[in-house]
C-alpha cells in the first residue's frame, strides 16, 4: 500500500537503480580502451566500477588492465571516444528495471514528486531517459556535470530537489550504491539501498535506511521511511 505522497520528493539515482545500463557502458568502456590496444574489461568488472561518471569508468577500466591514468589522454582521446559510441549505442541494450515503471506511476499518482540525480552527464542522463520513454516522470534531472559538486556531496541531492521544487525536510534518496549512500547521508535524507545495482553499503550504523531487492518492494520501504520522519 502506498501512502499520500503529496509534498514529498523522491530521488533517484539512474544507473543501477532505475535502468540497468551496465551492458551499454560495458560496450563503450572497451570501445574506448581499444584505442590503447587494450583488451575488454569482462562485463561482471563492470557492474561494479558503475556509479561515479563515465571518467572514472574510463579510470577503474584502466585500472583493471594495470595502466597508469593520463588525465590528458582521458581528456582528450578516451572520453571522446567513449562518449561517441555511447551516444550512438545509448539505449541499445539498456532497460528499466522490472515493475519500475509500474511503481514510477503509483507514486506519481500518489502525489510524489519524482527526479533524477545522477553522476552521469546531464546530456546522457537526458537522452537515456528519453530513449527508454520515461523521462516525463521527472520534474528535475541533474548529472554530475551540472552538478556545484556531484554525489557522494549531499548539496547535488539538495541541488536536484530545490529545481523540482522540492524541500530536503521531505525527500528520500533512492540508490545502490555507497556514494549514494553517502550522499542521503550528507544531505540528511533517509535513504533506499537496491540491492540489484552496482554497488553496496558502507556497513556504517545508518536508522533512516530501507534495504529492497526488487522493485516491487520500493512502495513499501518509501512508506515506512515516510512514516519515520
Amino acid at each position: 500500500m502506498t501512502i499520500d505522497f503529496t509534498d514529498w520528493t523522491l530521488v533517484f539515482d539512474l544507473d543501477g537503480t532505475l535502468v540497468e545500463t551496465a551492458p551499454d557502458l560495458h560496450a563503450a568502456l572497451n570501445y574506448s580502451l581499444e584505442a590503447k590496444r587494450l583488451g575488454p574489461v569482462p562485463i561482471q568488472e563492470i557492474r561494479m566500477m558503475v556509479g561515479d561518471g563515465a571518467k572514472a569508468l574510463i579510470r577503474k577500466g584502466l585500472l583493471w588492465h594495470e595502466k597508469d591514468i593520463d588525465e590528458h589522454e582521458i581528456d582528450a582521446t578516451l572520453w571522446p571516444r567513449f562518449l561517441d559510441y555511447y551516444r550512438n549505442n545509448i539505449c541499445r541494450f539498456s532497460h528499466v528495471y522490472d515493475d519500475a515503471q509500474m511503481t514510477l506511476d503509483s507514486l506519481a499518482q500518489a502525489g510524489a514528486t519524482l527526479c533524477i540525480c545522477t553522476n552521469k552527464p546531464q546530456v546522457l542522463a537526458e537522452e537515456v531517459l528519453r530513449g527508454l520513454n520515461i523521462n516525463h516522470y521527472f520534474k528535475s534531472v541533474l548529472g554530475g556535470d551540472m552538478a556545484v559538486s556531484q554525489k557522494p556531496d549531499g548539496s547535488h541531492l539538495a541541488e536536484t530537489i530545490a529545481l523540482a521544487g522540492g524541500q530536503l525536510s521531505q525527500a528520500i534518496m533512492i540508490g545502490d550504491s555507497e556514494t549514494d549512500e553517502r550522499a542521503a547521508r550528507d544531505a540528511g535524507l533517509p535513504f533506499v539501498f537496491v540491492s540489484f545495482g552496482y554497488g553496496q553499503l558502507s556497513g556504517e550504523p545508518f536508522n533512516a535506511l530501507q534495504q529492497i531487492d526488487h522493485w516491487r518492494d520500493m512502495n513499501t520501504a518509501l512508506t515506512k521511511l515516510a512514516n519515520a520522519v
